[in-house]
């Protein structure tokens, strides 16, 4: 059973994410250092590497953030199977996300660090829908391959769906793009 972060722990990390969002809407994600993100937060160095490694691992800490967010704005507390209509569900937050967040998500977009930050995300979001579908297959579900093989295909095919909205300009309704990602999912995950 996870533990509670103490107050303290909670404030300095919201500083943290809070101090990145700030930063990423000003800049591309390579020319964030932590020294910056630091100064930003208003908390010391070692405070940061007393819980993360660099920069990218807090970015890995940031995407499971939003996932939880995300999880919780779905689920509203309840962990029920997955199905393509919690993917739906999901993609359509991520979409929203990104349309609220534009400027740090072109910022993202722009930067040098592009492939590395979306294999992050990617890798981050397979983890968890594996851990979620393992769960789910306990408690019932029927996939026609792997959890692995399932967790791949809805975290980088999302994720490449997400991808091709965005460089095509966001011309399609994000609520569509969302429907349509449910619709493939749909055929990946059968809930038997």
């Amino acid at each position: 059973m996870p533990t509670k972060e103490d107050l303290r722990v909670r404030r300095t990390k919201k500083a943290l994410f809070d101090a990145f969002m700030q930063l990423l809407c000003e800049k591309p994600f390579d020319e964030i250092t932590v020294n910056e993100l630091c100064d930003v937060a208003g908390i010391r160095r070692a405070t940061f590497y007393k819980h993360y490694s660099d920069k990218y691992d807090f970015l890995t800490a940031y995407t499971r953030l939003l996932r939880d967010r995300f999880d919780r704005l779905i689920w509203n507390g309840d962990k029920p199977i997955l199905t393509p209509d919690y993917y739906v569900a999901y993609a359509s937050k991520v979409i929203h996300f990104i349309g609220e967040n534009s400027a740090a998500v072109k910022n993202i977009c722009n930067s040098n660090m592009f492939p590395a930050v979306v294999a992050i995300v990617i890798e981050q979001n397979y983890k968890d829908t594996c851990d979620r579908l393992r769960i789910s297959v306990a408690n019932g579900l029927q996939l026609d391959a792997s959890i692995e093989t399932v967790a791949a295909m809805c975290s980088g095919g999302i994720a490449a769906c997400i991808y091709g909205w965005l460089k095509q300009g966001q011309i399609v309704d994000p609520d569509t793009v969302a429907e349509q990602v449910g619709a493939i999912v749909s055929n990946i995950i059968r809930c038997k």
